[in-house]
């Protein structure tokens, strides 16, 4: 399984992110992800990361808190997954 390593910004925290799903929706690239740690448990945390491009070739992610964008983008990536018991 793919992971990344994401930093808060609040904390400076990294944190290793197990990557569940991706979409491509709205000319937008979105990652559905869970913490690492957590991929053993029954019951894990999603988060709905967007990509951002810094240049082209450099990309960073953000993770979406916009309702009018989470609900959508979340649903579909949720379809992908079925078989995982995740609360967003």
């Amino acid at each position: 399984m793919e992971t990344i390593v994401f930093t808060f910004e609040e904390t400076g925290e990294d944190v290793e992110f197990a990557i569940l799903s991706s979409l491509e929706y709205d000319e937008e690239t979105y990652l559905l992800a869970v913490e690492k740690e957590e991929l053993e448990l029954d019951d894990m945390t999603a988060y709905v990361l967007k990509a951002i491009s810094l240049d082209g070739e450099d990309v960073i992610y953000e993770i979406v808190d916009d309702d009018d964008e989470l609900l959508p983008v979340s649903e579909k990536l949720m379809d992908l997954v079925e078989d995982i018991d995740i609360d967003m």
